[in-house]
């Protein structure tokens, strides 16, 4: 088998990996009922994003769906860091309610360790991250 067959197939390997984090993350979070405010379906539109921009670059390859790929896993990376302050944020608010007179080292403690996991989110940045080095170097993209 010659390089270009590895790199095809391992380029494949990579996207379907990246297609199952963002399937397994939707049904993680109608697991966990995660739809009660309006910033909780982000995850759920980053995920879609994912996964349409994957479908699209692997049944459309062309130097436009693959740049639409690549841009839409950044959006999505950098859009997991939003959950991650979501969740910290969540953790502050909570334990501020039951414990308004907490010192500040408890305040950190209990936003690092609270009931909400605040690396939880990172399961987006790892799909894109996946989804990005899938098309790295990508052959439709080596004449820009």
């Amino acid at each position: 088998m010659n390089p270009e067959n590895i790199l095809a197939r391992l380029r494949q390997f990579l996207s379907a990996i990246s297609c199952g984090v963002f399937v397994m993350t939707v049904i993680e979070l109608v697991f966990i009922g995660h739809w009660n405010k309006i910033i909780q379906f982000l995850p759920f539109t980053l995920s879609g994003l994912g996964l349409l921009t994957l479908i699209f670059a692997r049944w459309r390859p062309s130097r436009r769906s693959i740049n639409a790929l690549r841009w839409s896993m950044i959006v999505i990376a950098a859009c997991s860091f939003i959950g991650v302050f979501e969740h910290m944020a969540r953790n502050l608010e909570f334990w501020l309610e039951i414990e308004p007179d907490a010192t500040p080292w408890e305040l950190i403690a209990a936003t690092v360790n609270g009931g909400i996991p605040i690396l939880a989110p990172g399961i987006l940045l790892l799909g894109a991250v996946i989804g990005l080095t899938a098309v790295y170097r990508h052959p439709l993209l080596e004449n820009q």
